[in-house]
């Protein structure tokens, strides 16, 4: 697994922070005070960017096929920076595990907030669908959601250039494409560095996406858009999701390549599930 930026890291806390809040009474509420979740999120936001390289250092070392997050974000963190400790000096993982820990401490009371000032619940509800977007392929063509529509299930992997695992399932993802295309499917590929037609990010993307003969679609969008803040809120790399007709997605998302079988066999389960679905 690997992180791309800070900025993933705090748009997918919204995300994780919403699927862990749930519904407490008034009485529970009080103990966090007069604070709001979004307040929260901020102070968490802040620790995070105090130390944003070291961070971006733990992630970076964690396994990309790790399992779905645990409920507190804090309890995820002290796990990444456990797993990397000989690669941290001494002053380094007391830094860390200092604002792993006070994250934990600030879930907890997110946790406890009312339901309806949990953060990120509507975020979390539309997580299993792709929001409306237009945008443009790298070479420059106009897509849109229509494509969902226009495809029995649509596969689409977050990727960036920098990232080992992605680049080195790209190959596979071409094979996957071309069995997709006969059975009226589609492989889309999501560079997030290439998000508002960034020129030099786009060329980079499309020079590896070459070396590896990969000549599925690969699309962008702004960045501010709904689309932008759910590519964006990915902090596994590669995540690929399959979607239906409607944009739906079907089954859990898959952390890490499909270049590990294991990997391949539960994204074909979903594409199998999106297939059957789709004959109806």
């Amino acid at each position: 697994m690997n992180i791309k930026r800070a900025t993933a890291l705090a748009l997918s806390l919204s995300l994780l922070l919403g699927a862990a809040a749930c519904g407490k009474s008034d009485s529970e509420a009080a103990d966090t005070g007069s604070k709001t979740s979004a307040e929260l999120l901020e102070e968490e936001n802040a620790i995070l960017d105090a130390h944003q390289e070291l961070w971006n250092q733990v992630f970076a070392s964690m396994d990309k096929s790790s399992p779905a997050m645990a409920e507190n974000y804090g309890d995820v963190l002290l796990s990444a920076l456990e797993n990397c400790r000989d690669s941290l000096s001494d002053g380094d993982y007391q830094t860390l595990k200092s604002d792993a820990e006070s994250i934990r401490s600030i879930e907890e009371q997110i946790a406890a907030l009312p339901a309806d000032d949990s953060a990120g619940q509507s975020e979390t509800a539309a997580a299993s669908a792709f929001p409306e977007f237009t945008g443009k392929d790298l070479d420059g063509n106009a897509v849109d959601s229509s494509l969902f529509a226009n495809n029995a299930y649509t596969v689409v992997n977050f990727w960036f250039s920098g990232c080992k695992p992605c680049v080195a399932e790209l190959g596979e993802l071409d094979k996957l494409n071309q069995t997709a295309k006969q059975q009226g499917g589609e492989v889309i590929g999501i560079n997030t560095e290439t998000l508002d037609g960034s020129a030099d990010a786009i060329a980079t993307a499309k020079e590896i996406l070459q070396t590896k003969g990969a000549t599925y679609r690969n699309i962008y969008f702004d960045s501010s858009s709904d689309a932008g803040t759910f590519a964006l809120g990915i902090m596994a790399f590669p995540t690929t999701y399959v979607f239906d007709r409607n944009g739906n997605a079907v089954g859990e998302p898959l952390l890490g390549g499909i270049d590990n079988a294991d990997n391949l066999a539960q994204l074909q389960k979903n594409i199998d599930a999106a297939l059957a679905a789709d004959q109806k």
